[in-house]
Order: C-alpha cells, then structure tokens, then sequence
C-alpha cells in the first residue's frame, strides 16, 4: 500500500510540473520512484503515463507534422536506442545506473547554463539518426535524455516549435522501443503497469490543472524551484546508490 501511496503522489506532482512547463514527467517521476523502487520498476510505471501525457502534448500541437518530415531521423532511431537501452538494463546489474541517473540530472542542471553559440552547427540526417540512437540508449537505461535534447537544441539552434514537437515524437518512440524490450524479455510486469493504468486519470487532470496554471505563475520562481528541488533528488540518489553499494 505503501509503494502504490509513492507511486501516486509522485506521478501526479510530476504530471502537473509537466502541464506547468511542458516537458518534466519521466525527469522528475523517474529518480523520485528509483527511491522507493527498483530502477527497472520505476521506468515501468512510468512508460503508460508518459506515453498518455506526451501523445496529450503531440495533439496539442500544430507543428508535428512539419517537424517530422524535417526531424524524422531522430524518433525513428530513438526506437531502435530505447529496445537497446532496455536490454543493457535487463542484462546486467541495475545498481551503476543509479549513479548514471543522478549524473543525468546534475548534467540537466548544468546543460540549463549552457549559452547559444554564434555559429549553428548543421547536422545531417546520419547524424540525426546516431542522436537518436543515443537518445534512446539513455531512454533505455535510465528513462532520462533531457540533457542531450537541451544540448542539441542549442547547438542546432533548433526553431522552439519544431524542438518541442521534434522530442514530443522521440518521448513516444523511446516508451516504444522499451515497451517492446519489456516484453521481448518476458519483464513486462502486468501488475505493474495495471498500477499506472488505474492511476492515469488522476495522473491526466493534474496535467489539465498545471497547464491551466502555466501563464498565472511567475516561471522564473517556479524553475528556481524545480531546480533547487532536482539537485536535492540528485544526491538523494548518489546516497542511495552508496547506501546499496555498501
């Protein structure tokens, strides 16, 4: 009873962060629930609900379309990176990846310094398609690629529209790719997911309720927030990992 109390209040706190800034689900719910569950427990409580709120998020927008036929190299390879991903972590011991998730946020919290530069860095479609590969890989692993997308963003200078719609599109693909890989290795715990699929419609209006806040909240207070809070999640991460290790 316990786990499923956790489970509920962290999905429905990261839905509404997600619905008040537009991205955040799988970055806040993940290393939250990797606290009171197994890493491979936790991404799998969260596959249904991120694919509900970012297909929410893909109807919203108006720009899918084009920045599929500019940008297609990036989901589709994400598929391939997120089954990849998701057999490393079924395959070996899932202590490490604590440390590489909580090095996943601090390199988000780091990455949010990082300036625009004056010359864009144009990226081919092969190109394209080996970011999204590496995309998928960290999907896989940790359920966590925030850092690389902001990254891209800024080295690209990616038009906002086209970057939101761009990894709106990767979000789904990714929970594809470790969909499949749940059950290509017989992992796929129904009880699991079944938790997540009964909890999706409080996890669906906390989004409704945060996007309905998004222009009555000074954002510049709200992020100082989020980020002073994922830095705590952060080490309360590496201290666990420690705590198991030892």
């Amino acid at each position: 009873m316990h786990n499923e109390i956790l489970f509920i209040a962290v999905s429905v706190l990261a839905a509404f962060i997600h619905g008040a800034f537009g991205f955040g689900f799988p970055m806040l719910a993940t290393p939250l629930l990797a606290l009171g569950f197994e890493l491979q427990t936790a991404i799998l409580l969260t596959l249904v609900p991120t694919v509900s709120i970012n297909l929410v998020s893909i109807l919203a927008e108006r720009n899918w379309r084009a920045a599929l036929r500019e940008y297609w190299p990036i989901p589709a390879f994400t598929i391939v990176g997120s089954f990849t991903g998701t057999q490393v972590l079924l395959n070996v011991d899932p202590a490490p990846f604590r440390f590489l998730l909580a090095a996943v946020l601090i390199a988000y919290l780091v990455s949010d310094h990082l300036h625009r530069p004056e010359r864009v860095v144009a990226v081919p479609k092969w190109g394209m398609a080996a970011f999204g590969f590496l995309l998928g890989l960290l999907a896989g692993v940790v359920n966590i690629f925030a850092p690389l997308v902001v990254a891209y963003a800024l080295y690209t200078q990616m038009p906002t529209a086209l970057m939101v719609a761009t990894f709106n599109l990767s979000f789904i693909t990714s929970k594809t790719g470790q969909i499949i890989g749940f059950v290509s290795r017989d992992a796929f715990d129904v009880d699991v997911v079944g938790l997540a699929v009964v909890a999706l419609p409080l996890i669906l209006a906390a989004l409704w309720f945060g996007i309905r806040i998004r222009k009555r909240v000074d954002m510049e207070t709200y992020r100082g927030m989020l980020r002073g809070g994922l830095w705590v999640i952060s080490v309360a991460i590496l201290i666990d990992a420690l705590r198991r290790l030892l």
